[in-house]
């Protein structure tokens, strides 16, 4: 037995034999194991521009988000004030025929902070409500076709101001626009 266990290599041995050095590839000496400087670097970069990414998508995301409410409101306005004509006598003066003109009965004298034809869309806030925004309504009014007196056609704008936003589809203002057109019967009669 004495005979087998010398000819067995013990683990003590084998713990205090040196370590041999890595073996030299064709590319150079080989390397231990980790990362280098260069490889942190460019990690880094990759997951810097990813990040720097998803920042400028989210930004965009809330513009547009902040764009399609103000769409909506003016769409509201734009319903309100269709409806408010809708309701206004045929033979108002109103209603007669006019270039586009601020709508005379958003006149606004009375108030500090709106000009004629716009409207302010406010939002209630603890304190009292605070304006959200002012939007700017424009009408127009032609006599019927073929000098139809019973008619008239009805074009009605409602523009804003949209900071950092480019209106990419040309409008009459030249700014962010919901339009609505109509055509007015006499039922006066």
């Amino acid at each position: 037995m004495d005979e087998l266990n010398r000819s067995l290599p013990c683990a003590s041995k084998a713990a205090k034999r040196p370590r041999s050095e890595p073996q030299a590839s064709e590319g150079g000496p080989r390397r231990a194991g980790g990362f280098t400087l260069i490889e942190l670097m460019i990690t880094l970069t990759v997951l810097g521009s990813g990040l720097l990414a998803m920042l400028v998508l989210q930004t965009q995301a809330l513009a547009d988000g902040a764009r399609g409410k103000h769409t909506s409101g003016a769409a509201m306005v734009a319903r309100d004030q269709l409806e408010r004509i809708q309701l206004t006598p045929f033979s108002d003066a109103d209603l007669q025929p006019v270039a586009w003109a601020s709508p005379p009965w958003l006149d606004n004298t009375g108030d500090p902070v709106l000009g004629p034809g716009e409207v302010a869309v406010r939002v209630a806030q603890p304190g009292g409500s605070v304006i959200e925004k002012i939007y700017t309504v424009w009408y127009k009014v032609i006599a019927g076709p073929g000098g139809n007196s019973d008619l008239r056609f009805l074009d009605l704008e409602v523009v804003w101001d949209e900071a950092k936003i480019s209106n990419n589809r040309p409008t009459r203002t030249g700014q962010p626009t919901v339009a609505l057109s109509t055509l007015l019967v006499n039922n006066d009669k």
